[in-house]
């Protein structure tokens, strides 16, 4: 039975990567943060459209990853430290470098479910310094919090460009959903998709060359001639598939209507 409702944060989770560098990504071992209050990604992206017959006929939307908030009760100096760059000197006081420069890791956590607690991880996030507000006390106790402002970023693995994953316990996952928490889990090699492509290259076919400008359309008619060679390579990667659509994609929507 999957999930009608979702509430609920817990169990999060920070690895550090271990060189920014290194591809597929390795991250050191996670280390836990009690007290989660709240995070909240927002998406980033554009959206294009490219107009013919008087319609929207091709939407690109771009995923830039997400800006966020995480919010926990108090992260500890030496993840603080780590995460920005920071020091921590021999009397255990935090110092804050100006000049440090913010290390990679991944955002690791669960959110409770009512039938399966979903785990997730964000593979490459970045933070900016913590808020952190100060109040007296009064007659009212309301804790002070640890507020910090993530970057999260698209990267590659494995010839796609991920964000995020996402699990739910199912009946053939049980041991990769009970070791989740224990390093950080990489997408499984799929099989090279070029679904997107073909689409494209439908969609390109149907345009007519006497609609458009010659120099815009001798790149389209090179980008689609590209494409084309991609979706007939039966050893043609994943990478390769992405990146002849987003050519072909971006080809498209540069046409120039002729006469304008």
């Amino acid at each position: 039975m999957s999930n009608r409702i979702t509430y609920g944060l817990e169990a999060v989770r920070v690895a550090f990567r271990k060189t920014v560098e290194s591809s597929p990504p390795e991250y050191d071992a996670p280390i836990a943060i009690p007290g989660a209050v709240r995070f909240t990604p927002t998406a980033e992206g554009d959206e294009v459209k490219f107009y013919a017959d008087n319609i929207p006929y091709f939407v690109v939307t771009s995923n830039n990853g997400y800006s966020a908030e995480l919010e926990m009760a108090l992260v500890p100096d030496s993840v603080i430290a780590a995460m920005l760059g920071w020091g921590v000197d021999a009397n255990g006081m935090l110092i804050e470098d100006a000049n440090a420069m913010p290390k990679h890791f991944a955002l690791m956590g669960q959110v409770q479910g009512d039938s399966k607690n979903r785990r997730f991880v964000y593979y490459d996030c970045v933070a900016a310094r913590p808020d952190k507000e100060h109040k007296t006390k009064t007659e009212s106790f309301e804790p002070d919090t640890d507020v910090l402002k993530l970057s999260i970023l698209p990267i590659e693995i494995g010839g796609v460009s991920v964000v995020k994953g996402v699990m739910e316990l199912g009946d053939t996952n049980a041991s990769a959903y009970n070791a989740f928490f224990d390093a950080v889990t990489l997408p499984e090699p799929a099989v090279v998709s070029k679904t997107a492509l073909d689409a494209t290259i439908a969609l390109a076919g149907k345009l007519l060359e006497g609609d458009y400008t010659p120099a815009t359309w001798d790149d389209l008619a090179a980008a689609l001639t590209a494409a084309g060679l991609v979706s007939a390579d039966g050893d043609a990667t994943q990478q390769a598939v992405n990146n002849a659509n987003a050519v072909l994609q971006a080809a498209i929507l540069a046409l120039e209507v002729a006469g304008e």
